[in-house]
């Protein structure tokens, strides 16, 4: 794989860049800074894609909130499993 600048069609690629930029200034500003995101992001290394991709999906763990709620809720089962074998025991005496 040869790198872009030792490459023999970089001109092409620079003159097909120039008209890419020239349309990308007559469009909306979201829509030119979604695109230019869009293309950092493909330029990054596979690892930090990787990374990236795994931030977004780990980042409401990243809350307080959500890892109490998943405390209570496991404590709550916890309890109520408790409560099942020590009134089942208790039962079961009488």
């Amino acid at each position: 794989m040869v790198l872009l600048k030792d490459s023999s069609t970089k001109e092409a690629i620079r003159e097909q860049y120039e008209q890419i930029w020239s349309e990308l200034l007559n469009k909306d500003e979201e829509k030119a800074e979604h695109v230019l995101k869009k293309l950092e992001y493909e330029l990054l290394p596979t690892r930090q894609k990787i990374l990236r991709r795994w931030g977004k999906i780990l980042s409401p763990l990243k809350k307080r909130f959500i890892w109490i709620i998943l405390f209570s809720v496991i404590g709550f089962f916890l309890l109520a499993y408790v409560l099942f074998i020590y009134v089942s025991l208790w039962v079961e005496d009488y």
